[in-house]
């Protein structure tokens, strides 16, 4: 068989000349170019319902905000020739080509402003933990009387301790005040008033009238007495004789009131069978002129089966009753307390 001629030998491929351009699949075309600087459309291009808000924020890669390094060049608008860079043109080393965006990453978040987890304190190990202030109540202490008049105490929910040396209300100059005097308990949103066993005692203001028991102590001004009580006459004793003495009104209680001085020392005393036993500046079974503090008919006592009723008649001056010591009394504003010589108001707070 006769074969065919082969076709032409290929043709070696010719350099290329010096200067010209080579193809290279992996050059990007125009399309991809233009792709790259791509410029948006306008906002009426855009349909009503895609329109991004002037309150959108700039978009974010994974939630972080981007930041562009300070090389990237902003793209030339279409007809305006871009300049190449100085380092080319003068033979330098080419700059680099702008990187990938830097997400800047987020802040640190101290510890103690994370949650506080199950288990885990926010505080950092070894340290103790602050207590929390006592939260107020709505009761408070004004002092009317004394050295400290004029100052106002609001009292915490838990109570308060008032003494010469110990507590949080402090009369240092009071002579009468003992080191630890008296205690402001808050109980059940009620506010109560307590004697520690001071020297003095705790003296609360006679609402109208007060029931004294025998030996009660009450103050008017600036005096202190004592309730004595029903005096009895001692049954006789066999083979004894009577102790001679006046004779005791029949059907008629006595009793008497009697002066305590300072130190303890019994003063002027008073024993009646009178229904009433009044005690004031002037005409009075016991007067005290030269006392200020005392009105001219200041209080009354009236014998009763278990002992007497006190009756204030000071007009506002005040007529107190000693609490026993470890009994604690139930306070109401407007109620006053006296401790040595000081005189504390209760108040109501808003």
């Amino acid at each position: 068989p006769v074969s065919k001629p082969a076709g032409p030998a290929a043709r070696p491929a010719a350099p290329p000349a010096a200067g010209r351009p080579v193809a290279v699949s992996t050059f990007p075309g125009p399309r991809a170019a233009e792709a790259a600087h791509t410029t948006p459309p306008p906002p009426s291009a855009i349909p009503p319902g895609l329109r991004p808000s002037a309150r959108t924020p700039p978009p974010t890669a994974a939630g972080l905000q981007v930041e562009r390094p300070a090389s990237v060049r902003t793209a030339a608008p279409p007809g305006v020739p871009t300049v190449a860079p100085v380092a080319a043109r003068t033979g330098g080393p080419a700059a680099a080509p702008p990187g990938p965006a830097v997400t800047r990453p987020p802040p640190p978040v101290p510890d103690s402003a994370m949650p506080g987890r199950a288990g885990t304190a926010g505080a950092p190990a070894g340290a103790a933990a602050r207590p929390a202030p006592p939260a107020a109540s709505r009761f408070g202490l004004a002092v009317i009387a004394g050295t400290s008049r004029g100052q106002r105490y609001k009292l915490p929910v838990t109570g308060c301790v008032v003494g010469r040396q110990r507590g949080a209300i402090l009369f240092p100059d009071d002579v009468f005040v003992s080191p630890l005097h008296a205690t402001f308990l808050v109980k059940e949103g009620a506010l109560f008033v307590r004697d520690e066993s001071s020297a003095s005692g705790v003296f609360v203001a006679v609402a109208g009238t007060e029931a004294l028991t025998p030996r009660t102590l009450f103050s008017a001004g600036q005096r202190l007495f004592r309730f004595t009580g029903r005096l009895e006459s001692p049954p006789p004793v066999a083979g004894r004789p009577f102790i001679y003495g006046a004779p005791v009104p029949l059907g008629q209680a006595v009793y008497g009131v009697e002066e305590v001085l300072v130190g303890g020392r019994a003063g002027r005393a008073v024993v009646t069978a009178a229904p009433l036993l009044t005690i004031g500046q002037a005409h009075c079974d016991l007067s005290f002129p030269g006392d200020e503090g005392l009105a001219g008919r200041h209080c009354e006592l009236s014998p009763t089966p278990t002992g007497a009723l006190l009756r204030d008649l000071s007009g506002g001056l005040g007529t107190y009753v000693r609490l026993a010591s470890g009994v604690e009394r139930p306070l109401r504003p407007g109620d006053r307390v006296r401790l040595g010589q000081h005189v504390l108001q209760v108040e109501t707070l808003g």
